[in-house]
């Protein structure tokens, strides 16, 4: 499997629903945005968020990269299994074409060392 680390560093934020689009959020380059019955979510770079929001702080980002198909199996496990094996918390966003493995920032070598020790090709 093939990752890219992303440059940015993320925040992780939760509000009420309903909520309507953040202008501020308009001006990021990636984001990512759910909204369910109970929840609200955005992960963004954190540079766009407005200092008067509270958030989960300095997540780091792999992409996997490569011809997935839109219905091949074992991708999410693929990426999430070796880092639950070691103990890490990861929070993980799939799209249409890709899925996304965000770890904190404290934990972003050790991710590297077990993608690459499982034969990952992780561009840095």
């Amino acid at each position: 499997m093939q990752l890219k680390l992303l440059p940015n560093t993320f925040g992780i934020l939760k509000f009420e629903p309903p909520q309507t689009f953040p202008v501020w959020l308009g001006q990021a380059e990636i984001f990512f945005v759910a909204q369910t019955e109970d929840e609200y979510s955005i992960i963004c770079p954190q540079q766009h968020i407005p200092a008067n929001i509270e958030y989960s702080k300095n997540w780091r980002c792999f992409r996997a990269d490569g011809d997935l198909e839109f219905d091949e199996i074992g991708v999410v496990a693929k990426l999430s299994k070796p880092l639950a094996d070691a103990g890490m918390s990861i929070f993980l966003v799939s799209t249409h074409d890709r899925d996304y493995v965000f770890v904190q920032d404290d934990d972003l070598q050790k991710a590297i060392d077990i993608y690459t020790a499982i034969n990952f090709s992780v561009n840095v």
